[in-house]
């Protein structure tokens, strides 16, 4: 399958690895073919803290009729390189215009990172 910018993507329940995949990945490049790296915005429920950049979003921000959607969520300020062999992925939401477009004008942490460095320091 192929997933494009703002999707929301997830592995079903018995495949998660909470070292590896613990939250919803939003892909955040142009098209995602759903067999290779990628990168992506993380999603949590987490608050922002002194170690951790977490941005509230609002409920405009996802499209309903998804298994994901606002539930106090955030995004992890930070682009993230995700690897398919996470996977397999299916589309759990996605973002709406608004929501991609909010990430866009907040996200600063521009740098694609591997989350094993970034939960390191």
């Amino acid at each position: 399958m192929s997933y494009v910018k703002g999707d929301i993507i997830w592995v079903e329940f018995d495949n998660r690895d909470r070292i590896r995949l613990k939250h919803p990945a939003i892909i955040w490049q142009d098209e995602f073919d759903g067999n290779s790296d990628f990168n992506g915005v993380m999603i949590t429920r987490a608050e922002p803290n002194p170690r951790f950049d977490n941005i509230l979003m609002e409920e405009s921000h996802f499209e309903k009729g998804f298994n994901v959607g606002f539930n106090n969520s955030h995004f992890v300020n930070q682009i993230f390189l995700k690897f398919e062999i996470w996977g397999p992925f299916h589309q759990a939401g996605r973002l709406t215009s608004d929501g991609i477009q909010f990430i866009e004008e907040s996200l600063t942490n521009l740098v694609i990172t591997k989350f094993e460095i970034y939960i390191r320091r």
